[in-house]
């Protein structure tokens, strides 16, 4: 199993793509520390999941990931319960659509809390166990648009944006003892209110010609967590959309 006597931390794994990344963790072999900050029934249920479907260990941690005093709580209850870590992807996250000038201070810093800085706080916390482990993963979930940004997420963009930049910047500084590497998701799990005029129009421009799905995310982060060569690098799951137009 390609992660077999892996110990990996997942970010914001109770629902969605994180709760995939959670399930394909198991799948491969790892133990698996589910973290929610609200979503304890749903965190629950995947541990369960974990447990009953495929004999992997698995705990719950709960939390903001934004905030230094969780995130050391969090850690300590990690080292008690599974012994260390092998492995974090930073998943969490949240996408708000706010035009520019209608964006405040307090929702520029809410996005940016949650989608760079939890990530740098969870990494710089969980670094003395990966490097324990050596050579420890982490995993940064970006977005495929980063460069080529969406209308009215400029919050949401500046602060993925950043996160691209660090997984570089952290897989130069942390080599050879953790390996730094990103996910990046196209178009997955589409919105419910979405349109079937703009669901046309996006699908026109995946070369693939269909909406992504969450596991498709989760095996790209299942490869990583397992490579052993690989760092510094971003891999986009988006079905040809870059180069779609």
């Amino acid at each position: 199993m390609r992660l077999k006597n892996q110990i990996v931390w997942i970010t914001g794994s109770a629902r969605r793509v994180g709760r995939s990344i959670a399930l394909a963790c198991a799948r491969a072999g790892a133990d698996v520390v589910v973290h929610c900050r609200r979503s304890r029934e749903a965190a629950e249920s995947v541990v369960g999941q974990i447990i009953d479907e495929t004999g992997q260990r698995a705990w719950l941690v709960q939390g903001d990931h934004s905030k230094r005093i969780d995130v050391e709580r969090m850690v300590l209850e990690i080292q008690d319960q599974a012994g260390g870590l092998t492995g974090l992807v930073n998943s969490a996250a949240i996408f708000p659509r706010i035009k520019f000038e209608e964006t405040t201070d307090g929702d520029f810093q809410e996005v940016i809390a949650s989608n760079l800085f939890g990530p740098f706080i969870c990494s710089q916390l969980a670094l003395p166990m990966l490097r324990e482990n050596s050579p420890g993963r982490i995993v940064n979930i970006t977005d495929w648009a980063v460069g080529r940004t969406y209308r009215n997420y400029s919050a949401y963009m500046a602060a993925k944006g950043g996160l691209a930049t660090l997984t570089q910047a952290l897989a130069r500084e942390l080599a050879p003892d953790v390996l730094v590497n990103a996910v990046a998701p196209g178009a997955v799990l589409e919105p419910p209110d979405l349109s079937d005029d703009l669901r046309r129009k996006i699908v026109a421009k995946i070369p693939l010609g269909k909406w992504g799905a969450p596991e498709d995310i989760a095996e790209a982060v299942v490869y990583l967590l397992g490579a052993t060569y690989v760092t510094g690098q971003t891999l986009t799951i988006d079905g040809g959309r870059t180069i779609g137009g």
